[in-house]
């Protein structure tokens, strides 16, 4: 489930867990996650535009029934439309910042590198106007294993791409240039709650 309209704030997870209600409990059991758009560029270029979805959850146990959102983790990602300015694309990203900027190869101006564009195997023909690059995808620390990195990551190009004319891209390196944690762990198994336990 997304949303995309205003939401209420939400509490950060390590904030709640040392709240009064948890701490009574012990415990906080957390389920039905959501996403929360937003977009964290002020300037009017609507072309390449930065944005943030955060994983937000509920306590299903909560004694009070306006229980806030409880944000567990985020997705950070570029939505870039190809063919609408002469700016080329790789110095857009550069001005987002230093991760945004890894994906500056993968572009010729404003469009896609010629030899990824037109990699019949991969595209079969198909032709491309939407890139969405995945800059960062996190779930707290404080959560126990889960997939709901993957399932995060899945539901924003889902909501965010076109169905047939959109690519998501996302680094297999970190920023020191080393192979880094998976973005998705295909092994993982996850639950549609998750009990956390409130610090002593």
């Amino acid at each position: 489930m997304c949303n995309l309209m205003s939401a209420p704030a939400a509490v950060d997870l390590a904030e709640y867990l040392r709240g009064p209600h948890v701490a009574r409990r012990g415990a906080a059991e957390l389920g039905l996650p959501v996403l929360h758009f937003e977009s964290l560029d002020a300037a009017t270029v609507s072309w390449c535009r930065d944005w943030r979805a955060e994983i937000r959850m509920t306590d299903l146990a909560a004694e009070v029934a306006a229980s806030p959102a409880v944000t567990v983790g985020a997705v950070d990602f570029v939505l870039v439309h190809l063919g609408q300015s002469r700016q080329p694309v790789a110095d857009r990203l550069a001005q987002l910042g230093t991760r945004e900027a890894r994906f500056g190869e993968l572009f010729n101006g404003g469009e896609l590198e010629a030899a990824l564009d037109e990699h019949i195997e991969f595209f079969d023909g198909m032709p491309i106007f939407t890139v969405l690059p995945v800059v960062a995808a996190i779930v707290d620390d404080l959560m126990p294993v889960s997939r709901l990195r993957a399932w995060s990551v899945a539901e924003v190009i889902h909501t965010m791409l076109p169905t047939n004319s959109g690519m998501a891209v996302a680094s297999a390196l970190d920023g020191a240039g080393r192979p880094g944690r998976q973005l998705v762990s295909a092994g993982r198994r996850c639950s549609p709650t998750s009990t956390m336990r409130a610090p002593p």
